[in-house]
């Protein structure tokens, strides 16, 4: 327990001024790199996770959770094999579809996680072989059009 104790006193010294939610944001993100890590844990291959896509078969994000740098809490909406789209639950404002702010992460950057708007897809995605499917559903159709039927958003079924 005592070199427990010693480890968690070096890592939170690196926590010294943070405000809470980016601490939270760090661990959230430290849990799911350690997710795909190799055991024992080395420096060498948690780098290669975080500079690398991750491998195919794997989740992007196994927890499907998030908090935003503004303190909401972001729904998880659905998947596809490269794609995670979470709806962040807003406190104020009522819950019409004007207001709903949609994210997304990738297997290409399971770690980050981005506004969902065509520029940052399309930038994300661009030379990966998503990238043509995208761009031509874009064409037909708006990034946040959902199923009639289903109410989950097309953009997961490309």
């Amino acid at each position: 327990m005592k070199k427990d104790k010693e480890i968690l006193y070096k890592i939170i010294e690196h926590f010294d001024g943070l405000d809470k939610i980016t601490a939270y944001d760090l661990t959230h993100k430290l849990e799911t790199l350690l997710f795909y890590a190799d055991n024992p844990i080395r420096v060498k291959n948690l780098k290669t996770i975080i500079d690398s896509d991750i491998e195919d078969g794997h989740e992007i994000d196994p927890f499907h959770f998030t908090i935003l740098p503004n303190g909401n809490f972001c729904e998880f909406m659905g998947y596809n094999s490269w794609l995670h789209i979470y709806k962040e639950n807003k406190r104020l404002l009522p819950e019409w579809s004007i207001f709903d702010t949609y994210y997304y992460k990738t297997k290409y950057a399971p770690l980050e996680l981005r506004k969902l708007t065509r520029k940052n897809l399309l930038d994300d995605i661009k030379d990966k072989p998503e990238e043509g499917n995208v761009r031509t559903f874009l064409k037909k159709c708006s990034l946040c059009k959902k199923n009639v039927i289903t109410n989950k958003l097309l953009v997961l079924e490309v």
